[in-house]
């Protein structure tokens, strides 16, 4: 089992779920923002980042999520279905077997071990959330005043208990 990948996809959901959180505080004039090089609006990065998950996971599974409402969909809907996948990435990234696994891609195109969805999902993640951080940067919204990058994986074992600071050393 990789602790990295588990770590990875713990931090993916407590950072998406982070920002979700964050954003269901803003005004819908920022929610419906975007500036050049980023997805959309913040409201239709943080959607597409919900269903390329959920995609993602029905590679490996073969499952197909309900689709969700049309837009706008409300945040807190992102929220649950994330709160839902985070533990099902969890288990994926310690199932050697299914990353080892050979699946056909939906679209039938290409064969790929199990863990090449996995780490899409990670990675495709990961872009969309500093595509909306960027967003809000823009237009003045700070997640935290102690860092420009407060989703980042430190931030998640230091909030996790997995990283705890070292005692100073007595003279």
């Amino acid at each position: 089992m990789s602790t990295a990948l588990l770590q990875l996809c713990q931090h993916s959901t407590w950072a998406t779920l982070g920002l979700i959180r964050y954003c269901q505080g803003i005004a819908a004039e920022d929610l419906d923002a975007t500036i050049p090089g980023t997805y959309g609006t913040i409201r239709a990065t943080l959607r597409h980042l919900v269903e390329s998950e959920e995609c993602d996971l029905m590679e490996l599974t073969g499952e197909r999520p309900e689709p969700l409402p049309d837009d706008p969909v409300a945040l807190d809907a992102l929220a649950t279905r994330i709160e839902l996948l985070g533990p099902r990435w969890e288990r994926f990234a310690q199932d050697i077997e299914l990353q080892e696994r050979e699946i056909v891609t939906r679209d039938g195109r290409w064969r790929v071990p199990g863990a090449v969805p996995l780490a899409a999902m990670v990675q495709h993640a990961n872009d969309h959330r500093t595509h909306v951080l960027s967003i809000l940067g823009a237009r003045g919204h700070m997640l935290s005043s102690s860092s420009s990058w407060p989703l980042s994986v430190w931030h998640h074992a230091i909030a996790t208990g997995a990283a705890r600071r070292v005692a100073p050393a007595p003279d």
